[in-house]
């Protein structure tokens, strides 16, 4: 069995990659850092190393060359995982000898063909960069399907209404519960979620949701309160779209159209 070492300081994540590369065959290690993640492919010499570009206490790129000079790692293959939109990256990343690169966020399957094509290719040299870009589109002329997350009925038919009128499929959920349940199950393209809900408020549905899936989820939060910790808390598990109530419907739209090209 062949172990991939998963550099990435998120634990959401970083647990999501480890059961998604554990379903298909792959042993797995986690390092949340530049020092521990050098000190595990040392003692342990994995087949494969996913880096996350952006660490606490050190630079994947820094890493990235640390990993090459070592003897221990030098001809393991890298695949850089990044957030990133610097055009220069991909140059970078094949001067480092990078057999993939991955843009957040990225589907299952992108990461599962990147890193098949990087062990079945051996030492990881001479090899082009399979690149994965984000895929937040669903597929052509298939609908967008949109998860609302509100407890007050009408609220949530309004939202559906306008969705529908504007090309989206949408599924309603009235509490914490049942909106991470459906998201979990049905895999929605975005989530529109209500901060106050019965069973569970807004903020814990949605790191339960991004724990729970492979590929983080858009989610626009919804609220009628003005406390600035909201907003704040929702920049901080990367909304795309925070909204006060009342919100401009139009905008909302706009802004799932955008999250989603």
């Amino acid at each position: 069995m062949k172990t991939i070492l998963i550099v990435e300081d998120d634990q959401k994540i970083s647990l999501a990659l480890c059961v998604r590369l554990k379903a298909h065959g792959y042993a797995t290690r986690i390092a949340g850092d530049a020092a521990t993640a050098v000190s595990l492919a040392v003692r342990h010499k994995p087949d494969l190393i996913l880096l996350d570009l952006s660490l606490p206490a050190g630079n994947g790129l820094a890493l990235a060359e640390q990993f090459h000079e070592l003897p221990e790692t030098r001809g393991t293959p890298v695949i850089f995982a990044t957030a990133s939109k610097d055009p220069e990256l991909r140059r970078k990343a094949i001067d480092l000898g990078v057999v993939g690169l991955l843009r957040k966020p990225y589907e299952a399957e992108a990461l599962l063909t990147v890193v098949n094509h990087a062990l079945d290719n051996g030492d990881g040299t001479g090899h082009d960069l399979a690149v994965s870009r984000p895929n937040r589109s669903p597929a052509k002329n298939k609908r967008p399907r949109i998860l609302i997350v509100e407890d007050d009925d009408s609220v949530g038919r309004a939202l559906a209404v306008r969705m529908e009128a504007a090309g989206f499929e949408t599924t309603v959920a009235k509490d914490a519960l049942a909106g991470v349940r459906s998201a979990v199950n049905t895999r929605p393209d975005a989530v529109v979620l209500d901060i106050s809900l019965p069973a569970g408020d807004g903020f814990s549905v949605a790191e339960r949701i991004q724990a729970n899936i492979p590929t983080p989820l858009p989610i626009v939060f919804l609220t009628a309160s003005q406390r600035p910790e909201f907003r704040q808390r929702a920049q901080q598990l990367g909304a795309v779209g925070f909204f006060e109530k009342p919100y401009e419907a139009d905008a909302l739209v706009a802004t799932l159209r955008q999250a989603l090209i």
